[in-house]
């Protein structure tokens, strides 16, 4: 692109809840170089995501789609129920992509740049009717762990089919989309990061002893849902106890469930119940990192695959010893010894045993927190991601492909972008 005006996207998402992927676009816009790329949200509904995006001076429409829509839950979604649903919704989502096509036009959009799933569906064909390139940011594992295996074939068919490009959030993300390989040349890994404000806690100083005027705190944050792995926590805390390799420690619970998981937070809350004093339960709390400066261990305890593991690297940036689930993305994000310490997924010893050592050798936790800290800022930071992503719009970018309005950019990518 030349030194002129900067090219408009449309990013579309049919969800304004303060939820992961929206986190996750959020963090992205607020690095973007706006110079180069000036852009406009467009939203399904009103939420708490729309303010965020304001106060940041990003430019949000909330262009209304109907509830029955927009609410689709994705265990609706087996073979009779995703053909019930396809025909029911196809006129409402046809309609609705001819209004974000006549909003790409009226803007002059560049491109049209899908954050969910739902919106991968009337954005690829907004983008047909607007003759604008469309991308896909992916941040779930599409397989039968997350959607009913007719949705799974589906989507990723369509995958192949619809967008001018695929962005996933790891590595392993790009693996459950294309299993069979991504296609080249249109698919790229862009690992999610931290605002440079979320950046603002120094280094931990080191450390040979955990604090002596109070108790220790290890604490799991995280929706209140199976897979998330809660149940897995406490069953660890409450064996560390039993044994006597616990220190002295308290266990914090931090979130609150949604979405019909109202029978796992009861039977989560008996084993809470069950470890009386030695357990604070905070429910839900949007102040993340006060709470995670509170804590001197992290867990992330999911038992499957976390697509890429924003919290994990919240909790690294605040200079927190990790114990983590070797599954999905986080995999991508620490390295056993190095930054952090994995466990098998679902293994309630590995954990305990993990959390056991990292009690008993505050050396072995000062420098594993001190890397993950160092590493967030070196790897993991919505500038860098935002960078990544800049390079896919000017791959994909008609203008720029021909040259008129191609402005130099360097060549790689530190997040994982190919």
């Amino acid at each position: 692109m030349s030194h002129g005006t900067p090219r408009t996207i449309l990013y579309l998402d049919h969800t304004a809840r303060w939820s992961g992927g929206e986190i996750a676009l959020l963090r992205l816009l607020a690095e973007l170089d706006r110079t180069q790329f000036t852009p406009v949200v467009v939203l399904a509904e009103g939420g708490a995501l729309v303010a965020r995006l304001e106060a940041k001076g990003i430019e949000t429409i909330v262009l209304p789609l109907s509830g029955d829509v927009r609410e689709v839950r994705k265990d609706s979604l087996g073979a009779a129920g995703m053909a019930k649903k396809a025909v029911g919704a196809a006129g409402t989502m046809v309609a609705y992509a001819r209004k974000v096509a006549r909003l790409a036009k009226e803007r002059d959009a560049a491109l049209i740049h899908c954050n969910s799933l739902k919106s991968d569906l009337y954005g690829a064909v907004a983008g047909r009717l607007a003759g604008i390139p469309v991308l896909w940011h992916v941040r779930d594992h599409i397989d039968p762990t997350y959607l009913p295996g007719p949705a799974v074939t589906a989507f990723r068919k369509l995958a192949r089919a619809l967008p001018t490009a695929v962005v996933t959030n790891s590595a392993s993300t790009e693996a459950k989309l294309f299993p069979e390989g991504a296609p080249p040349g249109r698919a790229y890994v862009v690992h999610d990061g931290l605002m440079a404000e979320e950046l603002t806690t120094p280094a931990p100083e080191p450390f040979a002893g955990w604090p002596a005027d109070r108790p220790l705190r290890i604490g799991l944050v995280g929706r209140i849902t199976r897979w998330k792995g809660q149940d897995v926590f406490l069953e660890a805390a409450s064996r560390l106890i039993a044994a006597g390799d616990d220190g002295g420690a308290r266990f914090v619970l931090v979130g609150s469930a949604l979405f019909g998981e109202q029978e796992y937070e009861a039977q989560v809350r008996g084993q809470a119940e069950a470890l009386g004093d030695r357990i604070d339960w905070m429910g839900f709390r949007e102040d993340i990192p006060a709470v995670l400066r509170g804590l001197d261990i992290f867990v992330h305890a999911s038992v499957t695959p976390e697509p890429f593991g924003q919290v994990v690297i919240e909790a690294m940036a605040e200079g927190l010893p990790v114990v983590a689930t070797a599954g999905g993305g986080v995999k991508e994000i620490v390295r056993h010894g190095e930054n952090g310490l994995l466990t098998p997924m679902g293994d309630v010893d590995a954990l305990a045993s993990a959390l056991a050592v990292l009690i008993r050798d505050p050396a072995l936790a000062s420098r594993l927190a001190r890397a993950g800290h160092a590493d967030v800022r070196q790897i993991f930071t919505a500038k860098r991601s935002a960078e990544a992503a800049q390079r896919v719009y000017w791959k994909i970018d008609p203008a720029a492909r021909h040259g008129a309005r191609r402005r130099s950019q360097p060549t790689g990518s530190s997040t994982g972008e190919r």
